[in-house]
Formats: structure tokens, C-alpha cells, sequence
């Protein structure tokens, strides 16, 4: 808990924009390479540097890393360096540059100790030290581009474009006061925010849902339990903004939750919202072999490039699957037993799920048509 308040507080400087007296943490992750170990911010005096913090399970630092490389390429004979800290699994991220050549100065960690140590609480995320071995600032990964570095060089501090506000799922419990000091036993609340990383908080059976930084589509699949590849959308380009919400229910109303969030959403964007079956093109999910039943306790977890169920029906492995592979799977394997899956993925390269599928279960996907529950959502109108 105290690396995560020193943490938090070098942010806080950093916001406030006090960065130019700041000497920057040190790099704690081991070197990638063995050759290339961190030299000391007192040795890279004489050089502007720029830390990309990345992970193979993160799809948008993924191109991230091709710009880097091309910076590095256009700024070769300058005074910069370029290095990068991923939260990751070293032989993951060994495969990943072997695959696509790239040779920069990398640092791996599982566990977050440089991460905290810088502040660094989502990715892709980019820090620029300055050559006189001062932090010049933290800032969302895109922001860093050449034409910033070139300012950088010439010995100007342009001020980092800052991140957004991390989202709370939990916003109305820590955010919210009732200045009668009651809070309402039945609650809707659909509103704008610039909360970025968004996602939603919902137990099954819980009178309560809440979510934040999500957009339409995200709120969409929240209310109906469902994935993006299930959906039909008929409204044009949904919109970009970003929302925050909660639904509470008095205790002993569960079952109207998720009916009311539903409702809400048709409400306030004026859009009509049904399941229909659909004939679709699908993946079809087969087993070539039985698998063995799990004594587990049930669990499932989606984090950092691996997927880890216990003691989880076939079904739900199938339900899981589209959000990496972007189609439909449809579970054709007869399994009708709980198991455990241990899984790797990688947002780019859908071959490393489908790998870890056929060689440690027997599981394969085949392309098909099926009749499927499609859920569409047209204009009220």
C-alpha cells in the first residue's frame, strides 16, 4: 500500500506541475535481454529518453511500438534514447519482438514495482526524461510523436497533454453526498464523463449495477448480458461519448435490475432494442477428445494475456471466446462437464489463442452458418 501512495503522490507532482524538480524513479524490471541491462539515469545524462510502458495484451500499444522503432530510425544520430517497460511475462514478450524484429532496450515485469514506482496506472503510456536527467512529464502513449521530440531536442519543455480521469465503478457510493444523508433505495443515473479505461460492476443476482467511462455499445451489452458480436446495430455510427452510470433496486426487486437499466438506455437515446434470430456466419467451436471433469473451485479471470477458468461449463468458454476472435462461436463439442481452460491471447495475432486451444484441449473452430439470437438496436423511429 505505501509503493501505491508514493506513487500516487509523484503523480500528483507531476500534475501539478512541478515536474522540472523531479529526478525520475528507476527502472526495477529485469532486462529482456541480458546484454542490454538499465545503465543508471546517470549514465544516459546527454540524452533525451523516452519509456514506452506496454503489454502484448494491450491492443493499442501494440502499433505503438512499429512508431516507436520508426522514431528511433529518424532520430539514430541525435542525442535519444528510446527503451521500453512491459507488465508482462518475459517469454511473451521475447516471442513478440522476435516475431516482429524489434531490438529496443525492453525491461519485463509481472509484478508492478516500476509501474508504481512511475505512477503508471494504465497503458500505453510514455514517460519523457529530459537531457539534463529531469522528468519533463507522463502522458498517454499517442501524445509522443516527432515533432514533440523535436522540441524536446531543441531544449523546449512542451507541457504533456495530461490523462484523463481513471474511471470508478463505484462513483456513486464515492463521489456522490445526499445532503439529507439518505440514499434512495431505487436509483437511475445516465450521465456524461471524461472518465477514460471504462468498464461496469455487476454480481449476478446483485440489486445493483454501475459502470463508468463506457460508451453506447458498452452500455448496451451491460443491460442485455451479452458481447459486440451479438449485436445488429441499424442506428449508423453510434456515438463516441463516454458515459457513467448506476441502477439500484430495493433488496428483494433483483430481478427488475437489469429490465430498468434497459428501459433507461431506450429512453434516453430514443432507440428500440429486441433479440431476433438471425442466420449468421459463425465459428464453430469442436472438441476432437473428452476432457477431464475440474475438482476446482470456480473462478474466471480475463487479465494481462491470459485467460483462466475453473470449474466453468463449455458454454461459457464459448460466450468468452468472440471477445478475442471478433465472431460468433457457437459451442458444437457435446461437453457438457466443468472444466478448467488456461489460456494465452494476444489482441493482434488470434493464432496464439487458437494455438493454446487445440494443443492443450483439443478444441477447434471451424467456420459455418447457424441460426442465432441477434440483438438488434434501430432508431425509435
Amino acid at each position: 500500500m505505501h509503493a501505491v501512495r508514493v506513487a500516487q503522490y509523484f503523480l500528483a507532482v507531476i500534475a501539478a506541475g512541478c515536474v522540472h524538480a523531479q529526478t525520475p524513479p528507476e527502472i526495477l524490471a529485469a532486462p529482456l535481454r541480458t546484454a542490454k541491462p538499465f545503465p543508471g539515469w546517470k549514465e544516459l545524462r546527454g540524452h533525451v529518453v523516452v519509456i514506452d510502458f506496454w503489454g502484448t495484451w494491450c491492443a493499442p500499444c501494440l502499433p505503438a511500438l512499429e512508431k516507436l522503432r520508426a522514431m528511433e530510425a529518424r532520430f539514430a544520430r541525435r542525442p535519444i534514447k528510446f527503451l521500453t517497460v512491459a507488465r508482462d511475462e518475459p517469454g511473451r514478450v521475447r516471442k513478440y519482438f522476435d516475431e516482429k524484429g524489434f531490438d529496443f532496450m525492453t525491461f519485463v515485469e509481472d509484478d508492478p514495482r516500476t509501474f508504481e514506482a512511475w505512477g503508471i496506472g494504465g497503458v500505453p503510456a510514455a514517460a519523457i526524461v529530459l537531457a539534463d536527467g529531469t522528468l519533463l512529464g507522463i502522458t498517454p502513449g499517442e501524445n509522443v510523436t516527432a515533432e514533440l521530440l523535436e522540441k524536446v531536442l531543441a531544449g523546449q519543455r512542451p507541457t504533456l497533454p495530461p490523462f484523463r480521469r481513471d474511471a470508478n465503478l463505484e462513483w456513486d457510493q464515492d463521489e456522490v453526498q445526499w445532503l439529507d444523508g439518505i440514499r434512495p433505495d431505487f436509483l437511475v443515473v445516465i450521465k456524461p464523463t471524461t472518465s477514460g479505461g471504462g468498464g461496469f460492476l455487476y454480481k449476478p443476482g446483485s440489486n445493483r449495477i454501475s459502470g463508468d467511462g463506457v460508451n453506447l455499445i458498452n452500455l448496451i451489452t451491460a443491460a442485455r448480458q451479452t458481447d459486440f458480436t451479438h449485436l445488429d446495430l441499424r442506428i449508423g455510427v453510434p456515438p463516441k461519448d463516454q458515459y457513467r452510470y448506476v441502477v439500484s433496486v430495493p433488496r428483494g426487486r433483483e430481478g427488475t435490475l437489469l429490465p430498468t437499466l434497459r428501459d433507461a438506455i431506450q429512453r434516453i437515446f430514443a432507440i428500440k432494442i429486441e433479440w431476433q434470430d438471425q442466420e449468421r456466419d459463425v465459428l464453430l467451436l469442436k472438441s476432437a477428445k473428452d476432457l477431464d471433469q475440474s475438482s476446482s473451485q470456480e473462478a474466471f479471470t480475463m487479465m494481462r494475456g491470459n485467460i483462466t477458468m475453473r470449474s466453468q461449463p463449455i458454454a461459457n468458454l464459448a460466450a468468452t471466446l468472440p471477445n478475442y476472435l471478433r465472431k460468433i462461436v457457437v459451442d458444437e463439442t457435446g461437453l457438457d462437464g466443468r472444466y478448467d481452460f488456461t489460456l494465452s491471447y494476444r489482441s493482434d495475432s488470434p493464432e496464439v489463442l487458437l494455438g493454446d486451444l487445440s494443443s492443450k484441449y483439443g478444441l477447434t473452430l471451424h467456420p459455418g452458418k447457424r441460426k442465432v439470437r441477434m440483438l438488434t438496436v434501430q432508431s425509435e423511429n
